[in-house]
């Protein structure tokens, strides 16, 4: 009963801030349509769902307790699947956002990575018991290309909302994307109930092929109502083009390493993104280790991260346009410091539950924000490049993170003691965003 109204409040705000965007004229560009920009905000809710459904809960567990059961490498191979697949993505996607920008073809390359995406996933339901190479092959190219599809689209933020109204807008289309996810979660219940055994295998992989329809369904309204603003045409041949993606990353990278803001704001990233996958990746291995939260309950677990999701993406919108980028940045890594002190010193059930919801509302809010401040740091003719070294620093982070944790985790053989690691790391970012200078196209507006 509430979950209608919560839905239909966040289309009321996404609605506003549309039609308050459309009273600033953006900069060398035409006139947004308000369903443009429904459109892009509706493809939040897709990525949302792609991430909580299959990468944080049923793939891990599926592919451990069922494609693996009668072996005991689940947990190395799907850990190291993990690493290999976000090491690709760190090294090819500032080569993917430089391709964007000189072929002018970033429409065409998010509808390529989009495809891709939706078949490999749908793939992922005809894999069964020992099915292993398969499974772990179909999951890396559907997560590659999730994270390709997903960097391109944040690029075409700057172009369809107003410097003043990107962090509302950001928060607010993930607020609503954050729903998505926990109506999924929902849709997807009654086939995760049974548990993830080998007599419920049949349930169990309905889950992947509904995700991407899902996926595919928030996908599309894109592709069919965003038209871009047009450019001057490239002659450049393929070739010419890898040539020159080249030079302009070189040049690209030594205007970054003079750039203080995007230095700070790489190296806060890179902390924050380790420390935010650890949790999100360990989250329900600690809640059954530590508090002995399994099954059914784990699932709640994610409805309460969703439902935090939902609340930290609108409130850190608003906090973001009203306070700036980089104090709602400070107040969303103080809130992470506080998660995770609470998961270390809490140990009763009730102040896990608590500190999951607090998880969920840092983990909403992130995202939204840290695409948002890139897009207000970013130079626009290189807003491309710009997203793809810092999707590359992203990436390496969500990589090194879970293997810096179970590293840790080898020797210590504890869960207390590793959780102290994403601790520091939240501490280290937020030492680099204090010394984040204030944003000059912000403070114009």
């Amino acid at each position: 009963m509430l979950g209608k109204p919560l839905q239909l409040l966040a289309l009321q705000q996404i609605q506003n801030a549309m039609n308050d965007t459309q009273k600033i004229p953006l900069k060398n560009s035409p006139s947004i349509s308000i369903k443009e920009k429904l459109s892009w905000g509706i493809f939040d809710l897709g990525n949302v769902s792609f991430t909580i459904v299959l990468v944080d809960l049923v793939f891990s567990l599926y592919f451990v307790q069922i494609i693996c059961a009668r072996r005991t490498d689940g947990t190395f191979l799907l850990s190291l699947a993990a690493f290999s697949t976000q090491i690709f993505v760190a090294f090819f996607l500032p080569f993917v956002g430089a391709l964007s920008d000189i072929m002018t073809k970033k429409k065409f390359l998010l509808g390529f990575f989009f495809s891709v995406c939706i078949i490999a996933t749908t793939l992922l339901g005809t894999t069964k018991e020992g099915d292993v190479w398969k499974s772990l092959l179909c999951y890396s190219v559907a997560n590659i290309s999730f994270s390709f599809t997903e960097n391109i689209f944040s690029t075409f933020l700057p172009e369809l909302i107003p410097i003043s109204f990107i962090g509302r807008f950001s928060g607010w289309t993930r607020a609503f994307g954050n729903l998505g996810g926990l109506f999924s979660l929902l849709i997807v219940y009654p086939f995760l109930s049974p548990g993830f055994t080998v007599s419920n295998t049949e349930l169990l992989r309905l889950c992947f092929p509904i995700v991407a329809a899902i996926y595919m369904m928030c996908g599309l309204p894109l592709f069919f109502n965003l038209e871009l603003q047009k450019k001057p045409k490239t002659h450049l041949k393929y070739s010419k083009a890898l040539l020159k993606i080249f030079s302009d990353l070189k040049e690209t990278l030594f205007l970054l390493f003079h750039n203080k803001a995007l230095i700070l704001y790489f190296a806060g990233s890179f902390l924050f993104f380790s420390a935010a996958t650890i949790l999100m990746i360990i989250l329900a291995v600690y809640a059954q280790m530590e508090y002995g939260i399994t099954g059914a309950q784990q699932i709640g677990v994610f409805l309460l991260i969703q439902a935090g999701g939902t609340l930290g993406s609108f409130i850190f919108g608003l906090i973001q346009d009203r306070w700036g980028s980089r104090r709602a940045l400070q107040i969303d890594l103080l809130l992470w410091i506080v998660c995770i002190s609470s998961l270390v010193f809490a140990n009763t059930k009730p102040a896990f539950y608590a500190a999951s919801f607090l998880i969920g509302i840092g983990n909403g809010s992130l995202p939204s924000l840290s695409r948002a401040v890139m897009s207000l740091l970013s130079e626009e003719e290189k807003i491309g490049k710009h997203f793809g070294l810092w999707g590359l620093s992203c990436r390496i982070a969500t990589g090194i993170g879970p293997l810096s944790f179970g590293y840790l985790f080898m020797i210590t053989h504890s869960f207390k003691t590793p959780m102290l690691l994403p601790l520091f790391y939240f501490l280290g970012s937020l030492f680099f965003v204090s010394f984040l200078p204030k944003i000059r196209r912000e403070s114009n507006r």
